[in-house]
């Protein structure tokens, strides 16, 4: 009885590690990821552009890029582009930042219109002048209803 009890001791033992090693594997395996690439980025390989478009609600808006400069507004940028392509740009200033009068040949007001602008399809909540973009963002004059 004895040779018998040491027998089965020892394989449940024996058991015991096989089953303990098994796992021990199968954790170091489910941890470990299937595909492992190091991949580096650079500065120089992300574009530092900006995008803007104004449109004039004529059915044909125009697009520009720029590059990105630190601290620039959502007003820089229409402002550098304007004075590039000879565009009319009027501002008039208020306690809360400038308001865009007018682009081209639109003035506020007119057929119930006015210049809005958004960052990313969204309308910030402040003047433009007061709104900084970062790198890839999509600023967009539009000369349309207001919502409010």
């Amino acid at each position: 009885m004895i040779d018998y009890l040491k027998k089965t001791s020892i394989l449940i033992g024996i058991g015991m590690v096989i089953i303990i090693s098994i796992w021990v594997v199968f954790l170091n395996k489910v941890n470990q990821p299937i595909y492992q690439e190091e991949v580096k980025v650079s500065q120089e390989n992300i574009k530092q552009e900006v995008v803007l478009v104004v449109d004039d609600g004529e059915g044909s808006p125009r697009t520009f890029e720029a590059k990105f400069e630190a601290g620039m507004t959502a007003f820089d940028l229409l402002k550098e582009k304007t004075e590039e392509s000879s565009i009319v740009l009027k501002t008039k200033s208020y306690n809360i930042g400038l308001m865009i009068e007018a682009i081209g040949d639109k003035k506020n007001g007119e057929s119930r219109k006015y210049w809005l602008y958004y960052v990313n399809g969204e309308m910030p909540q402040v003047a433009a002048d007061k709104k900084e973009i970062k790198v890839g963002d999509k600023v967009e004059f539009k000369f349309e209803k207001s919502p409010f």
